[in-house]
C-alpha cells in the first residue's frame, strides 16, 4: 500500500501582527513573553498554549485578553498566576481575561516550528553532505530514516 503524505497543517483565518505596547515599554510579542515566564505546570501550558488578542487599558491596568484552546487551562488559579508574572515581568498593574477559542499564534506554536525547521535543516544537511552521497553511491548505503536528529541548542557552545 502506498504511503499517504499527511494532510497539511490548517492555515490561519488571520494574520499575525504584532503590535507594540509603548506603554509597557514592549514590543507586544506575546510568544516571546509567554515563553519567558516563570511559570510551571497548568499556568505555563495557559501562557504557552494562549493566544493575545489584545492588550488594551482600562484606568492604570493593563488588559490581556487571551485567547485559551482548552476551558480547564481558565481556571482562577491558572489566571492568577499568569496575571503575577505578568504584573512581574511588566513592573505594572495586570489584568487577564480569557476567551475560549481556536489559537494559532502561541508560544507553542512557534517552538515547534523553530524545531520543524532546525529538523529540515539537519536533514537538508546530511542530504546534501559530500561524504554521504559518496557511501550512498558508492556502497550502496542509505540513511536510516528517522534517525537523523538536529543538534542541541547550546551543544555547538559546549563542544
Amino acid at each position: 500500500m502506498p504511503a499517504r503524505a499527511a494532510p497539511a497543517p490548517a492555515k490561519a483565518p488571520y494574520e499575525y501582527v504584532i503590535t507594540p505596547v509603548p506603554q509597557l515599554n514592549w514590543d507586544g510579542n506575546w510568544p516571546a513573553v509567554a515563553a519567558a515566564l516563570p511559570l510551571r505546570g497548568t499556568a505555563q501550558q495557559l501562557a504557552m498554549q494562549a493566544e493575545m488578542v489584545r492588550c488594551s487599558f482600562e484606568g492604570n491596568a493593563a488588559v490581556f485578553t487571551l485567547r485559551v484552546p482548552i476551558e480547564t487551562w481558565r481556571t482562577p488559579s491558572n489566571l492568577e498566576k499568569l496575571t503575577t508574572a505578568l504584573s512581574e515581568r511588566f513592573n505594572h498593574p495586570v489584568r487577564v481575561d480569557s476567551e475560549l477559542g481556536a489559537v494559532w499564534y502561541t508560544a507553542s506554536a512557534e517552538a515547534q516550528a523553530y524545531r520543524d525547521a532546525c529538523q529540515r535543516a539537519a536533514e537538508a544537511t546530511v542530504a546534501n553532505d559530500p561524504f554521504v552521497n559518496s557511501m550512498i553511491r558508492e556502497l550502496d548505503a542509505w540513511v536510516v530514516p528517522g534517525t537523523i536528529v538536529p543538534p542541541q541548542a547550546g551543544a555547538a557552545a559546549a563542544a
